[in-house]
């Protein structure tokens, strides 16, 4: 880190030798400026180097050169983080942070993402608990409870692939199409490859003879807006079918109890 005061005072004192020019990082014109001041000395053309003057004028120049030019002139290897992005603070300043952290983070930011380390520690472990306790849940047919363990595990570790995978098994096993296909097409994002395991996991049976599933499998078990649409619609007409056979089933009940009191009223000695 140069600074702008010794630099004005090399100018003075020594710049007929270019020593503030070394001093600044640019060898060649401090050799230049050696140059000169031999090679007049040498010719005696001038009473007075010429090189001196120039000393002093580069002096002139740097007082009155606001910091943040001088910076960006002179210090630009310290303003500049490893991508060649330019930044506001120093080198020094950023020193502190670790080998390792970008130079254009502040200190607060540093201590935040150090808190984040050990949040995302804590919310890992957390979910590998919740995770656990779904998984005993549902072996101990609590599938609802299991789906809530699940859920509260992927609000901590949304990346899990072992999580989406069970929790797309426990709404297959409750019948859920939609939401076991979109638990198994987040897992595939996320880098899960055990294919043959949702090919034969028992849990996964029901959604496996929906007519979805093929074109699902052929898309490499990841989950199309036309594959999303058909469910919906298989949704609806399950929903249309159900209201019927309740309808149905009420008029029927309806017939036999008002049989039984017609029944009743006729002949009351029944």
């Amino acid at each position: 880190m140069k600074n702008k005061w010794v630099a004005v005072l090399l100018a003075i004192m020594a710049g007929g030798f270019g020593v503030h020019r070394f001093y600044l990082r640019q060898p060649e014109l401090g050799l230049l400026y050696l140059g000169i001041y031999f090679w007049m000395s040498f010719f005696k053309i001038l009473s007075f180097p010429l090189s001196t003057l120039l000393g002093w004028y580069d002096a002139y120049r740097l007082l009155m050169m606001d910091q943040n030019e001088f910076d960006r002139r002179y210090n630009s290897h310290n303003f500049r983080d490893r991508y060649g992005n330019r930044r506001d603070q120093t080198k020094e300043q950023t020193s502190r942070q670790g080998k390792y952290i970008l130079l254009d983070e502040d200190e607060n930011t540093t201590q935040k993402s150090r808190r984040g380390y050990f949040d995302l520690y804590k919310n890992k472990k957390k979910s590998e608990s919740h995770k656990q306790s779904g998984i005993k849940k549902f072996k101990n047919y609590d599938i609802k409870g299991a789906i809530e363990e699940f859920k509260l595990a992927l609000d901590l570790n949304h990346n899990d692939t072992a999580t989406h995978f069970n929790i797309a098994c426990a709404y297959s096993v409750s019948e859920k199409a939609i939401e076991a296909f979109k638990h198994l097409d987040e897992a595939t994002s996320l880098g899960f490859k055990d294919f043959d395991k949702i090919m034969t996991h028992e849990s996964l049976a029901y959604i496996r003879v929906m007519p979805e599933f093929e074109t699902f499998k052929a898309n490499q078990f990841r989950l199309s807006s036309d594959i999303l649409q058909s469910l919906n619609l298989s949704k609806q007409e399950e929903i249309l079918e159900l209201n019927k056979i309740r309808e149905k089933t009420l008029v029927e009940n309806k017939g036999s109890y008002g049989s039984y009191f017609q029944n009743r009223i006729n002949d009351p000695f029944k």
